[in-house]
């Protein structure tokens, strides 16, 4: 069955980004002149999604307003004949379908992607978590729903992780299994260092079958009163499978204000004509 559906939590509140995050969504975060959560959207429908579901809060509206049409606006462009910003709108996708659903309560990234079951239905679907930006060639998801197509069962993204970050990621056991591909042993949520299975740390792209929800509805609140997602697909990994692929590309998490700045200048060296001005720019700062 084709992956046609994904869903995107944006409900966490970006408190290492305050107090701009007061009143502004920290996807809204700008990457020169792009809010950060356009290009988790793009990369979903270079990937060949065709319906997006946000897992919101009541502060998340401007992240909705961003990719519906501003009428007013377009008229306003129009009429003053600003065609220049008139195309700069146009760069905001609109061939996807846009949905959304409250988040009531912050209990954990498995509680939010519960709110998604309805929509989802009986399909497998893509996670996308907001704050890992990932540049890259070919679209990490695309890569993701090929694998899934092949081998029928989940498939999230792992890349290395440095020792001194272990203890911050998901770990998995790897076996290989093909090209970047490993069968998933066993996983363990931030381990210390001397526990780790391996250096391979899952980060925030995931293509579940529907089967997922039940492992959730069944996962137990953790100490802190969270549904955690790693917990249900450790049980599906027990009882389907569940395999792992190392993407390639450079992955900044926008969410760590150094790794923010790093995607700035990530996308500024992608721009033409920017690149060797922010190479002479750097050397004057430093």
């Amino acid at each position: 069955m084709r992956v046609r559906k994904a869903v995107i939590p944006v409900a966490g509140l970006g408190t290492r980004f305050l107090p701009y995050t007061k009143a502004i969504p920290k996807e809204m975060l700008p990457i020169i002149d792009l809010p950060a959560i356009h290009f988790i959207v793009q990369e979903a429908i270079d990937s060949g999604i065709e319906s997006i579901l946000f897992i919101t809060s009541k502060e998340k509206y401007s992240i909705e307003d961003y990719f519906d049409r501003n009428f007013y606006l377009e008229y306003f462009l129009n009429k003053n004949k600003n065609y220049a910003a008139l195309n700069e709108l146009k760069r905001i996708p609109e061939n996807v379908n846009i949905f959304s659903v409250r988040q009531k309560e912050a209990m954990g990234l498995g509680h939010a992607i519960l709110h998604a079951a309805d929509f989802i239905g009986a399909e497998p679907f893509a996670v996308f978590l907001p704050d890992d930006l990932i540049f890259s060639k070919v679209p990490v998801m695309k890569k993701m729903i090929e694998i899934y197509g092949k081998l029928g069962r989940g498939v999230v993204a792992v890349e290395k992780v440095e020792k001194a970050k272990i203890s911050s990621y998901g770990i998995i056991k790897p076996k290989p299994a093909g090209s970047r591909i490993y069968d998933i042993l066993d996983m363990a949520e931030k381990p210390a260092l001397k526990d780790a299975f391996s250096n391979l740390g899952i980060v925030g792209r995931y293509v579940l079958p529907s089967k997922i929800f039940d492992y959730i509805r069944e996962t137990k609140a953790g100490a802190k009163g969270e549904i955690q997602l790693t917990d249900a697909l450790k049980a599906m990994m027990r009882n389907e499978g569940l395999c792992a692929h190392e993407f390639e590309g450079v992955r900044c998490d926008t969410g760590d204000k150094f790794e923010y700045i790093l995607a700035i200048l990530k996308y500024a060296s992608m721009q033409k004509g920017l690149k060797q001005k922010l190479k002479k720019a750097i050397k004057k700062i430093f």
